[in-house]
């Protein structure tokens, strides 16, 4: 049975796993955390209409659901040649790599000072706190 690797529980790896699981491929999905979320929801979160935690779905429940193997760490180092990728807490070997980390924001010059629901998900948590603090401070007004 063929071995893939993926990188990355977002959308794209998520999407992944299920698809080649269906073809009966080996599959191991490495994530840094251990929730898919969904990120077109996050200005709900910022205006209050749903809570963070309902827009996270633990990636055990995928895994389990789907049949792909699961383990939470953070990618170190990629070695394409020796099919090898080096995590912080181990070594993982594959016949092939699907790279589906996601991509980041340009930090231009005052990025830092501002928070975007297309950020980390936690930044539509802070929105929120900050909405809630100013709302708090005139009342509404």
């Amino acid at each position: 049975m063929k071995k893939v690797l993926i990188l990355g529980g977002g959308f794209a790896g998520v999407e992944a796993a299920i698809f080649l699981r269906k073809a009966n491929i080996d599959v191991t999905l490495i994530s840094n955390r251990d929730f898919f979320y969904i990120y077109p929801t996050s200005i709900w979160i910022a205006t209050g209409e749903s809570k963070f935690e309902d827009m996270c779905v633990p990636l055990e429940d995928l895994s389990k659901a789907h049949g792909f193997e699961l383990i939470i760490d953070e990618v170190q180092e990629i070695h394409s040649k020796e099919k090898r990728v080096v995590c912080a807490n181990g070594t993982y070997e594959c016949e092939y790599l699907v790279i589906a980390i996601g991509s980041g924001k340009m930090q231009h010059e005052g990025s830092e000072n501002f928070l975007s629901i297309c950020g980390k998900p936690e930044e539509s948590i802070a929105i929120k706190e900050r909405i809630d603090a100013l709302i708090a401070k005139g009342s509404g007004k």
